[in-house]
């Protein structure tokens, strides 16, 4: 409990600017793409369901003229935000005792090796739930004032996915930064994975393979796939909690097992 106050309070200034920027451009965004929703004419719309860069976002033109699709298209894309913010958050947590050199002092406390782990870990997955509380509240308040008749329980659904998406990318991020504890370019590494996998679910959508879609969180939450189905779809989901599981198993192993080679 030491540490993990510590480390919140250490983090704090980081959470709260990650909540804040994605709150605010959500609330902001909504009723811009909104007004550009009643505008747009339906030749419009038909053109830009069949074109490549939206079938790789897999939104078609019944998707973009529904309560949801605008939402849920700009959900899709401040995911691509949310994941580096959670892998960065889980790698530097473990990177920044190297890079800082306050790994020997950490570590010559009176505090049990898995006792650290689980501090840390807890302190990205209470910086993600704040993100993830944020963007909801400011996306369900835009949506009250901006829009009416939206079906609540899908909204709530694609709201969620982000939070889901991003603890995914938190997850994997503890598991690099513990493999990779000497990496002095953690933002860097968190952006070209997040790009990485949003790329292979762009490609999944564009050539329709179902084997490739597995190999990224993007496309365990599609919005649009949400709002046709009315919930996740539960292989995704399975799989995505299995490669959780995974991943915190695996950094919890080497974190208890390794040298203490966090020390500068």
């Amino acid at each position: 409990m030491i540490i993990l106050k510590y480390e919140l309070k250490r983090h704090r200034k980081y959470i709260l600017g990650w909540a804040i920027a994605l709150a605010l451009c959500i609330f902001f965004m909504t009723p811009t793409y909104y007004s550009f929703l009643d505008a747009a004419s339906v030749e419009l719309f038909e053109t830009m369901g069949t074109t490549d860069f939206y079938r790789s976002v897999g939104v078609s033109m019944e998707y973009l003229t529904s309560p949801l699709g605008i939402y849920g298209f700009l959900t899709s894309f401040f995911m691509i935000a949310s994941g580096v913010f959670g892998m960065h958050f889980g790698i530097s947590i473990h990177t920044r005792e190297c890079t800082e050199g306050t790994s020997e002092y950490l570590f010559t406390k009176p505090f049990p090796r898995k006792a650290i782990y689980w501090a840390k870990a807890w302190t990205v997955f209470v910086g993600v739930a704040i993100v993830g509380a944020a963007y909801l509240l400011a996306s369900l308040f835009a949506m009250a004032t901006f829009r009416s008749g939206t079906p609540w329980g899908e909204f709530f659904l694609i709201a969620l996915s982000l939070t889901l998406v991003t603890l995914f990318f938190a997850a994997m991020g503890l598991m690099v930064g513990v493999l990779f504890s000497r990496n002095r370019s953690p933002l860097l590494t968190a952006g070209l994975v997040v790009f990485v996998e949003y790329c292979i679910t762009s490609f999944s959508n564009i050539v329709s393979n179902r084997a490739i879609s597995f190999l990224s969180p993007y496309s365990f939450f599609g919005a649009a796939e949400i709002s046709k189905a009315g919930f996740y779809d539960l292989r995704y989901l399975g799989w995505c909690v299995l490669l959780f599981a995974l991943f915190l198993v695996l950094s919890y192993g080497v974190f208890l097992k390794k040298d203490i080679q966090f020390r500068s």
